[in-house]
């Protein structure tokens, strides 16, 4: 299954991304020699059991009113460890992903969204295989708090296998372990729906369209790392989610297309970089008990999802400036108030839910209170 949107999600960076990491570089690779385009590159994972790589991993879901005008913003951040593990009896690549910090934020305005810490993830482990299609179907998210943070942490895990499902083979990816330029990759999904739910406060179905592709496009480097270029793409998929806030039932249906490339190391085949971008259209109904008329919200998000190997110097670095609160933090912490986020779902991006009151004046917060 390609899991790349979500983001729900499952959200990304813009394309055109292939330069160097703005701070940290990937761990160094052998020196490589010239690579001959016309020669088949290799695709396969190749890493030891026992190495460990170190990822910042961002979604970013800007959104728009149908007249063009921005309608706020939501964004994540977040950093964790991913560990190579002895193979299953089938021969299958297990690893496991240990997150070490997870950010969220989200603003209504033309302003920037402030990120919080959500604390629950720090710590979480999941554990993996970049071969079973049906790897995201198994992730078990019951010890999470239920808020709309848990279940946004949830979504940006799917989003960390996103670019590795575009070229690990599975039982529906026949991605081959070397192949040249322009070869596509077949796969033989078709449309399907996944069912996923986050009780008691979200379920939804995301509709796979099966229009998808898969694709070796072009050999780059990335922080002096030489690296194989596989692009992808999925069109058409349909939304279906469905919040509850206390008294209020936000519906949200949408239709989202992404794109999206995989940049590996042509020496081990470890993912150096991911970029995914993501246009998703919903249409947002809100009912709160008493009222006869829904609120009705119709918005254009662009999600952007971007993932970057780090080195161990550059992931610490990373950690402690996220760690450093700023001064709307401190302000925020003195005064005893809470960072508020108000929501809303998709599945390359996410457009924040505005939520009415129920006397309909106002707004009221996306937690499940």
């Amino acid at each position: 299954m390609n899991l790349a949107p979500f983001r729900t999600t499952l959200l990304i960076s813009t394309l055109g991304f292939i330069s160097a990491c703005a701070s940290g570089r990937a761990p160094a690779s052998a020196p490589a020699g010239p690579v001959a385009l016309s020669a088949p590159l290799p695709l396969q994972l190749r890493y030891p059991v026992g190495t460990t790589l170190r990822y910042r991993l961002v979604r970013h879901n800007v959104n728009f009113r149908m007249n063009g005008t921005k309608a706020g913003e939501q964004r994540m951040e977040s950093y964790f460890v991913r560990t190579r593990l002895a193979d299953d009896a089938r021969g299958r690549v297990q690893e496991s992903l240990a997150w070490k910090k997870f950010l969220f934020g989200q603003g209504q305005t033309a302003e920037p969204a402030k990120l919080a810490p959500f604390k629950a993830a720090e710590g979480f482990v999941l554990p993996f295989s970049v071969n079973d299609a049906a790897a995201i179907e198994k992730f078990d998210f019951s010890s999470l708090p239920r808020t709309f943070e848990g279940f946004m942490f949830m979504i940006l895990t799917w989003d960390a296998m996103t670019f590795d499902a575009s070229v690990r083979p599975s039982e529906t990816l026949l991605a081959p372990d070397r192949a040249r330029i322009g070869t596509s990759i077949v796969s033989t999904e078709g449309p399907r729906d996944f069912l996923f739910e986050y009780p008691p406060l979200a379920k939804g179905k995301y509709l796979y369209s099966g229009n998808s592709w898969v694709k070796v496009t072009g050999v780059s480097v990335v922080q002096d790392v030489p690296c194989a270029v596989i692009e992808f793409g999925q069109a058409e998929n349909r939304i279906e989610m469905d919040f509850r806030f206390g008294p209020l039932a936000v519906q949200i249906r949408g239709l989202e297309h992404f794109w999206g490339k995989t940049l590996i190391a042509l020496d081990d085949g470890r993912v150096v970089r991911g970029e995914l971008v993501g246009p998703l259209t919903v249409v947002q109904e809100t009912r709160a008990a008493g009222r006869e008329e829904p609120d009705r919200r119709e918005l254009f998000t662009v999600g952007y999802l971007w993932m970057d190997l780090l080195d161990e110097s550059a992931f610490q670095s990373e950690l402690e400036r996220v760690e450093a609160p700023g001064p709307a933090q401190r302000d925020e912490e003195r005064s005893g108030r809470s960072v508020q986020t108000r929501t809303s779902a998709g599945r390359s991006g996410l457009a924040p839910i505005r939520i009415p009151a129920p006397d309909g004046t106002g707004t009221t917060t996306g937690s499940d209170e």
